[in-house]
């Protein structure tokens, strides 16, 4: 059995803290928020001890694995006490962005390079909720492409609204790896979520866009992927769930998926992903998605923040990298 601390006695932490209680492998032992209100609330949602600060709950708990659902705002320092106490750690995406979710600087990604650093010498374990790679139809598109089924990949396109913006990134990152460079168009200064065009470009030669708004994408979908072979195309797209592959330079189709009636990806995603970081916990395998994939996000969109912010220019994720983790 698998013991688990949540810390957080919000929505979304008890949503999280309920997906891995129910788990026939796991349980909930422990629960901690500095806010009396939300304390008490996931303490009667548990039937179990709760602690006021992340410092009592490390010296009064066993638990193996925390669950660390703090906003994206204030969630580097609990992360690296928690990984300095040795304790293996599941939170949420983005990683780190002070001014909110679809707001990540360049300066978020300085502010967490130190919490990467000491995670890798650690050897705890360290996961991050993509979800979204728990979808079926995104699953589908992943081992498409990466099985070969595709044929070469040409190019890649990709939409969002900033309601998924972390899964997007993720999704093109989980099957493409991280790209060479970006161009971005876009004004990083602008109020609230500031659209943005990106190109982008792979080692391999593959090329890549990715558009992001807040201000359109709920009438066809929040979510969209495109991959694009020399054999086939496909594309995955929508929370409730579609998959779609035609053969490259034809409009033929070879296969077609659509949700169940009654079944939603979207909410069932959170228990698939549960389930995968206890049964890596069990095996002693790498979670599902580490922190190696919530760096990639939060150095991705660094670079996209450079680059906006110098006009379009090309900018290497090499060289970002290479800046932040000083």
């Amino acid at each position: 059995m698998v013991k688990c601390a949540l810390v957080s006695g919000a929505g979304m932490g008890i949503m999280h803290g309920r997906n891995f209680n129910n788990h026939p492998d796991a349980q909930v032992v422990a629960v901690c928020d500095m806010v009396p209100d939300l304390l008490a609330k996931a303490k009667e949602e548990f039937k179990v001890p709760g602690y006021p600060s992340i410092d009592e709950l490390l010296a009064n708990c066993d638990a193996e694995l925390v669950l660390l659902i703090t906003n994206e705002t204030r969630r580097i320092p609990p992360l690296r006490q928690i990984i300095a106490a040795g304790r293996n750690v599941f939170t949420e995406k983005p990683l780190c962005g002070l001014e909110g979710q679809h707001r990540v600087k360049e300066s978020d990604a300085e502010i967490a390079a130190p919490a990467i650093k000491e995670w890798r010498k650690s050897g705890v374990k360290f996961g991050i909720d993509y979800n979204y790679r728990f979808f079926r139809h995104f699953k589908m598109l992943h081992d498409d492409a990466v099985s070969g089924k595709l044929g070469q990949i040409q190019f890649v396109r990709a939409r969002a609204h900033f309601a998924c913006w972390s899964h997007i990134i993720d999704q093109i990152l989980w099957t493409m790896g991280l790209p060479e460079w970006v161009s971005v168009l876009g004004d990083p200064n602008k109020p609230g979520g500031w659209h943005r065009l990106i190109h982008m470009k792979w080692a391999n030669g593959v090329d890549g866009e990715l558009t992001g708004a807040d201000s359109w994408g709920w009438d066809d979908g929040p979510i969209c992927i495109m991959i694009v072979g020399d054999k086939c195309y496909a594309e995955a797209k929508g929370l409730e769930g579609s998959y779609r592959r035609h053969k490259s330079y034809s409009a033929e189709l070879e296969e077609r998926w659509v949700v169940e009636e009654g079944r939603q990806e979207y909410g069932e995603s959170f228990a698939r992903m549960a389930d995968a970081v206890i049964k890596a916990m069990i095996a002693n395998e790498p979670f599902p998605a580490d922190g190696e994939a919530a760096w990639n996000e939060l150095l991705f969109e660094a670079a996209v923040h450079r680059s906006a912010r110098l006009g379009g220019e090309r900018v290497y994720l090499a060289d970002v990298e290479k800046d932040v983790m000083k």
